[in-house]
């Protein structure tokens, strides 16, 4: 990148990192976006060139987990299925969210009916980006890309899910990892084999 570019990155970074620690520090329904301006030492109307809303700041990354999406269905290996793909991207966060930093997010939100309502709306925005991802990369109707990609976000969701109440409970570490690690397995399974297959285990 050039140096504007780096700029910007670096401006984008600091308001995130400024809001951040006041939404910890505070609740996030209680900061204003003219203390993270002042945290960061930039304008208001600077903080909302980069964010449009103080939602926004809070989940800075939706950008680069779009993107992540995006390319779990554009680069997996040839041999490799979707819903594998998906499941390797999934359990390369485990570690990320089983650590004791995801707590104070996980907290920030449990906290606040704000972040809660962004939350459905980023996790449609998931959606979206990987229905276009899987209609592009197998060429599958419209609509088939949509509940492909509704199926597989119901599970992301889930584990988003997960890992917050492990975080919530105070669970961290490697024995949080091998938690999450456990639900993966079991949510990609009923992904895989289906609904028949869960009936089946119930009636037996």
């Amino acid at each position: 990148m050039g140096l504007r570019e780096t700029k910007k990155v670096q401006t984008r970074q600091a308001i995130a990192e400024a809001g951040m620690g006041l939404f910890v520090r505070k609740g996030f329904d209680r900061v204003t976006v003219a203390e993270i301006a002042r945290e960061a030492g930039v304008s208001e109307k600077t903080v909302f060139n980069y964010f449009p809303t103080k939602e926004d700041i809070f989940f800075d990354e939706v950008p680069d987990r779009l993107e992540a999406l995006a390319e779990a269905v554009r680069e997996r290996q040839p041999e490799q299925s979707l819903v594998e793909a998906m499941h390797e991207l999934h359990a390369k966060q485990c570690s990320r969210l089983a650590s004791p930093g995801f707590a104070h997010f996980a907290r920030t939100i449990a906290e606040s009916p704000a972040l809660q309502a962004k939350e459905i709306e980023v996790m449609a925005l998931f959606t979206d980006r990987l229905a276009a991802a899987i209609q592009e990369e197998l060429g599958l109707h419209p609509a088939d890309a949509q509940i492909a990609a509704n199926l597989l976000m119901s599970v992301h969701w889930q584990f988003f899910r997960n890992a917050r109440e492990h975080a919530l409970a105070g669970r961290s570490g490697p024995t949080a990892v091998r938690r999450l690690r456990r639900d993966l397995e079991r949510a990609y399974r009923l992904l895989e084999h289906g609904l028949g297959a869960l009936e089946t285990a119930s009636a037996g």
